[in-house]
């Protein structure tokens, strides 16, 4: 409970700037619901009239106050809901703001160990759930709190003291005793689906993104029977969900009813023993049943409660998760790279013992070895996505701690061994290196890349749209467009992790080739487990036992 009472107090927190927009939904929504009870009330006292009991009121004024206070109520009620989904909205864009920054801030290690589906559950699924607590709850709280007070107050006053008590014990449980058992029961459940929803998400993800390889190694019919049953997991849960709010909402229900009969019992006792008269049986009936509306609402939110502070659970974990990494504010140019009895473990086991290798300008190392024994960990400290655990990584003689992050990855890139691309032209996949690139220079860059001829045989050139999930483009034709990116962004230090493993012989030679012409302007180190496609390097280091010997 204590856990649930914090993620409420954050989610409020972040309420601050739209109080006011809270106050005039409350004041709109409480004066909404007393219009609405109104009209029944008036409704009743003109069905007495109509029964020949004496009322002061005229048929015309009755009937005036029924029709205004109606016209009133659906004014009054379009104004709430936009001020609670205006604020809400506005609370989401917010909270997806700061989710960024939050993915930002952290190490991309951190990031990349995020799955897909997870980030993309989080950044839609999980921050709209949150729209439940924004626009549906705080509100529906308040007015259901005010409206019950001046219900009881009213028939404490005017009609009695018991029938108001009964009123105060059916708000009691229709919208604070049944709502808490029903999220009890419901809060696991909830918490499981959207587990299961990110797992799902994250591998239909997969699916989609290894479609060619799954097709090609027969494995279709296999996958999607697992679909099938991911999509059953989540399925039987909602199900699971679905009938437990039926139970409850027929709880409710027959509550309801029976709290109704004993106000009629009620009444109609404090009738015969001459402490109320019989009008006033049908106006505090009348007053109860109608006034149940925000305490019903309540009821209902348990059920999707359930999944949202599920989901505030998930994005608030992101949002508090601290960046372990050490940076400093310096710039620099870069000039040389040093590692200097470098360790470096992993989940407690060692990746790097003893690491040291050095790296000139204008100089192409490359460092050789089996999978799995460290090469990439090599890439990833020098990006800085992790800090060693002992020994220190010297750019320029100066420990990498001290540098900003951003000098950091202007003066370095890394360049894997598949480049994505996105869903767009040519042309803007290329900008993405540098926005700001002239004609000149994205000739230039894709001439290096061996890429320009490619382009030009298109139809559309440079504004040819292509996407990573279709097989319009070869492997080796996505790493030309990758390094054609490097080239456009022109790095002083290049880092290329198994970039040529993937494609054929002849598209390594002519990227291995384009690197070498262009490396009188960059550093470079490859990595790989092929001993040929460090063909280029001016020294080779092999893996031994963690640490890297000269070969």
């Amino acid at each position: 409970m204590r856990k649930k009472l914090g993620l409420i107090y954050k989610l409020i927190a972040l309420v601050g700037p739209f109080s006011l927009y809270i106050l005039l939904a409350v004041f709109m929504g409480v004066l909404g619901y007393l219009l609405a009870i109104n009209i029944s009330l008036f409704a009743a006292i003109t069905i007495i009239k109509f029964l020949g009991i004496d009322v002061s009121l005229s048929y015309g004024l009755l009937f005036s106050i029924i029709i205004i206070s109606g016209i009133l109520r659906g004014i009054l009620r379009y104004f709430e809901q936009y001020s609670n989904h205006y604020m809400a909205f506005k609370l989401l864009a917010i909270i997806r703001i700061k989710i960024f920054k939050s993915l930002r801030k952290l190490s991309l290690a951190k990031f990349l160990d995020k799955s897909k589906g997870d980030i993309s559950q989080m950044l839609s699924s999980d921050v709209e759930t949150l729209e439940v607590f924004y626009a549906h709850t705080i509100t529906p709280v308040l007015i259901a709190l005010i409206v019950s007070l001046i219900m009881i107050i009213f028939l404490g006053i005017y009609i009695n003291v018991y029938l108001a008590l009964i009123a105060l014990l059916t708000y009691l449980i229709i919208g604070i005793i049944i709502p808490l058992m029903f999220y009890v029961f419901n809060k696991n459940d909830g918490k499981k689906y959207r587990f299961n929803l990110g797992d799902f998400r994250e591998f239909y993800l997969d699916s989609i993104y290894g479609g060619y390889e799954i097709i090609s190694q027969n494995k279709k019919d296999e996958y999607i029977e697992l679909v099938k049953d991911k999509s059953d997991k989540l399925i039987k849960i909602n199900n699971k969900l679905e009938i437990k709010n039926n139970i409850f909402t027929n709880i409710t229900n027959i509550i309801i009813i029976m709290l109704n009969v004993l106000m009629i019992i009620i009444s109609y006792i404090l009738y015969i023993n001459n402490i109320i008269d019989s009008p006033f049986i049908i106006l505090s009936y009348v007053t109860l049943t109608t006034s149940l509306g925000p305490v019903l609402a309540l009821a209902n939110l348990p059920n999707n409660l359930a999944q949202t502070f599920a989901s505030a659970d998930r994005v608030f974990k992101l949002l508090n998760e601290k960046n372990n990494l050490t940076y400093g504010n310096l710039d620099f140019e870069f000039k040389n790279l040093e590692f200097k009895n470098v360790n470096f473990k992993y989940d407690k086991t060692d990746i790097l013992r003893n690491c040291n290798f050095n790296l000139k300008n204008e100089e192409i190392i490359g460092i050789l070895g089996p999978s799995g024994v460290g090469k990439s960990t090599i890439l990833n400290l020098i990006m800085h996505f992790y800090e060693v655990n002992d020994g220190e990584i010297l750019i320029n003689n100066e420990n990498i701690k001290k540098y900003s992050l951003e000098s950091l990855y202007n003066n370095i890139n890394l360049f894997s061994q598949k480049t994505y691309l996105f869903h767009d032209t040519i042309l803007n996949n290329l900008k993405i290196a540098k926005s700001d690139a002239t004609n000149e220079e994205i000739t230039e860059a894709c001439i290096n890349a061996g890429i320009f001829d490619y382009i030009e045989g298109l139809k559309d050139g440079f504004n040819t749209k292509i996407s990573d999930l279709k097989d319009n483009i070869s492997e080796g034709e996505k790493q030309r467009l990758g390094l054609a990116r490097v080239f456009l962004r022109k790095p002083k230090l290049l880092l290329l992790d198994e970039a040529t493993a993937n494609i054929d012989a002849i598209n390594e030679g002519i990227i291995l080739n384009s690197l070498k012409r262009y490396s009188k302007d960059m550093a470079i180190i490859i990595i790989s487990h092929r001993k040929s496609s460090l063909s280029i390097c001016n020294k080779i280091y092999e893996f031994k036992e963690g640490g890297l010997c000269q070969i």
